[in-house]
């Protein structure tokens, strides 16, 4: 007869083929640290059931490669022909999943003691509540809900799960939740995901850096109010107490006759529960202890067992990577620790959580870590790993880098910001909260005007204001204080200030200034046929432009947009003279850029063709470039175009083609690539009217923080006559 354990072994092993018994990489999973954490019990209380099911030939084991564990070999486990005979056996417990699943979720694991909480907050959560589970980091807040999830699955339900790190966003939530759409504006993420049956869930929201956590708090006032079940999992204290409309349950310790089931079998049951009691039925702390720990004399805190039985018991090699990994802002892949050679000794303690391949300590065990460091210590190991992270290439390495080199406090103003301008090409989020702790450290205009850059981007317009608010008057202040002004409607206020900039300008800022402001007036609208007098209005501007003091440089670059910009006036009106002429200007150039000549004709075709066989003819054209174009921006381009031609009967394949621009977010920092987003989060609601209010909120949130105001209210009025 089979113990709960050996079965709960078997049946875990079983859900890997057999092939990967000789192969010389295999998951975590089939170790020992592993399994036991799949199964939610200690280590030591595995060894006899395997000794056991060893002896009558279910399972095997054998050293070899641990995926993510270093580079020494270790021991695994593998079921045999036998044990899976016998799985074969066990009843089918498993829930119908009917439901549908977002995120990425954690490993489900065993949990024991957790009955009464599992009931009351599934409960509530189909009741449709929202609440706040909190409780001591290592309580079991994130277990606990991973394993209520098959049940409310189970009801049909659709469970969106998001994860939070210090740079976790609206954006970064939107991603976990719905599919990778990239939602940033509240209102939109609220209308996606705030339907019935829809469980929404945070968890380690604490991890939020200051500057996002905000954001995150009004996302969660908006979906309170949605018919969707809310539950944030949060280490006490809560950054989001304030928010009403929240219950909130607190997650306790086990009592002591759960608590015991987390240790080994073979502990005297009296001595199991002076454990328990003294370290108040915490499971995480249960799960580090060992039967070398010391069983306290009196009930003693947590973090001081963790910190006198499990961190003092460590060797050299394992504290050096604990300390690497408690430093570190995310987790991180063991080939990208410096000092990687005690990952196993950490893994076989029960220290570490992991993410696939990627591990960091559990909480309460790097919070007690950190907690031992001197403010020197801590600058002093910041600055070693910014040295170690300056090494390596690609986009987090950099982030990583200057995370360490402003909490080293060892930065240079213009190096910093040159670092933080890239991270913002690819991860706004992220360049955020690095520009607001180094204005933490020390305080400039330079740094200021960087965050405010950054808050455009992110159309985060109070944090505009308040780091305006802390910079002396300069033109560069008034030109930012112009695009806030112009984005909150008062045009006449923005132009104003604008024209008072202008005199500071050399002649090619100004110039380039100019046709910035003139190449938005033409996107400022959704997309439609141009207005006659706005094209006229336009053109006269174009004209009265001064080229006198500037470069040839600057001249072929204003040239190349004012050519363009007359092209699309003359396509929009059928303007065939200024068409040729501007595509003439344009052939002398582009004449080594091909692929843009083509995209110019492509469109000229798709404006002139005046019979169903012209368009299909051009149609074949577009499908074909759109499947070469090696440019994002001009892919892009060439497909609202033939979205607005072939409205509202559009090809599947145009459909998919502008459903796969997405896999590829645009860049923020850009003015041109924020209107496009605009644009592709209406012609979106356009494709898929289901989903038309969110798309649209999200298009007039976007244009909006591209200062196109007129497109944003034109659609804001489109639809309200939708709903």
């Amino acid at each position: 007869m089979l113990s709960d354990t050996e079965r709960g072994i078997l049946s875990r092993l079983s859900e890997f083929s057999e092939e990967i018994e000789a192969s010389w990489d295999v998951p975590r999973a089939l170790s020992l640290p592993g399994l036991a954490d799949s199964l939610g019990l200690v280590r030591s209380s595995l060894h006899k059931p395997l000794s056991k099911l060893e002896e009558e030939g279910l399972v095997f084991t054998r050293v070899a490669h641990v995926i993510g564990g270093g580079s020494r070999k270790r021991k695994v486990i593998h079921i045999t022909s036998l044990g899976r005979e016998k799985v074969n056996t066990f009843e089918n417990n498993l829930l119908i999943k009917n439901g549908k699943l977002f995120g990425t979720f954690p490993d489900i694991s065993k949990i024991f003691g957790r009955e009464n909480d599992k009931q009351i907050l599934t409960k509530q959560i189909f009741e449709g509540d929202s609440i706040f589970l909190s409780g001591l980091p290592g309580i079991g807040k994130t277990s606990l809900v991973r394993n209520i999830v098959p049940e409310i699955l189970e009801f049909g339900w659709t469970v969106r799960w998001a994860t939070c790190y210090s740079n976790t966003d609206i954006s970064d939530i939107a991603l976990q939740w719905t599919e990778k759409k990239s939602l940033r504006d509240i209102s939109s993420l609220t209308s996606y995901c705030g339907k019935n049956k829809n469980l929404l869930i945070i968890d380690e929201i604490q991890e939020v850096h200051p500057r996002h956590i905000d954001s995150i708090g009004k996302l969660l006032n908006q979906l309170k109010d949605s018919r969707a079940s809310i539950l944030v999992i949060v280490r006490s204290p809560n950054p989001l107490n304030y928010i009403e409309g929240f219950s909130e349950y607190r997650l306790l310790g086990l009592d002591e006759i759960e608590g015991k089931n987390l240790l080994p079998k073979d502990i005297d049951q009296v001595k199991a529960l002076e454990i328990v009691s003294a370290l108040g039925g915490h499971p995480l702390a249960l799960h580090l202890w060992s039967p070398e720990s010391e069983l306290p004399e009196e009930v003693e805190a947590v973090q001081n067992f963790v910190e006198s039985n499990v961190i003092s018991k460590l060797t050299r090699d394992a504290l050096l990577t604990l300390d690497e990994l408690s430093l570190s802002p995310i987790p991180l892949n063991v080939n990208e620790i410096f000092d990687s050679n005690g990952i196993g000794e950490l893994d076989d303690s029960a220290i570490l959580r992991w993410f696939e391949q990627k591990s960091e300590p559990h909480h309460l065990i790097r919070n007690v870590r950190r907690s031992l460091w001197s403010d020197i210590e801590r600058e002093k190991m910041h600055e070693k790993a910014a040295n170690y992270w300056s090494e390596r290439e690609g986009d987090e390495a950099l982030w990583i880098e200057t995370y360490h080199k402003i909490n080293s406090k060892s930065f240079q103003n213009n190096s910093l910001i040159n670092n933080i301008s890239i991270i913002s090409k690819e991860n706004s989020a992220i360049a955020a909260l690095l520009i607001e702790d180094a204005i933490k450290i020390e305080d400039s205009d330079d740094l200021r005007f960087k965050a405010v850059d950054i808050a455009f981007e992110r159309a985060e317009y109070e944090i505009i204001n308040n780091h305006l608010s802390m910079i002396d008057d300069s033109p560069q202040k008034k030109i930012r204080t112009a695009r806030l002004l112009r984005i909150n409607g008062d045009i006449d206020s923005a132009k104003e200030l604008e024209n008072e900039c202008l005199s500071f300008f050399s002649a090619a800022d100004k110039i380039r200034f100019k046709i910035s402001m003139l190449v938005r007036k033409f996107d400022d609208r959704i997309p439609r046929k141009i207005e006659i007098l706005l094209a006229e209005e336009i053109l006269s501007e174009i004209y009265n432009l001064d080229f006198e003091n500037i470069s040839d440089t600057d001249r072929y670059t204003a040239e190349l947009t004012l050519n363009l910009l007359k092209h699309s006036i003359a396509l929009d009106t059928s303007n065939l003279t200024l068409a040729s002429q501007s595509r003439s200007e344009l052939e002398i150039i582009l004449s080594n850029n091909q692929e843009h000549l083509m995209l110019l004709d492509l469109r000229a075709k798709l404006a002139i063709s005046n019979s169903s066989e012209l368009i299909d003819l051009t149609l074949e054209s577009v499908h074909s470039f759109i499947q070469t174009c090696s440019d994002q921006l001009k892919k892009i381009s060439i497909i609202h175009s033939t979205l607005e031609v072939t409205k509202p009967d559009f090809p599947d394949w145009l459909i998919e083609s502008h459903d796969g621009l997405f896999q590829q977010p645009l860049r923020e920092d850009l003015a041109a690539h924020r209107r496009m987003s605009a644009q592709c989060w209406y012609w979106r609601g356009v494709i898929h009217q289901s989903h038309r209010l969110s798309y649209w909120q999200e298009a007039i949130h976007r244009f909006r923080a591209a200062e196109c105001n007129q497109a944003a209210n034109e659609l804001l009025k489109e639809l309200t006559k939708s709903i």
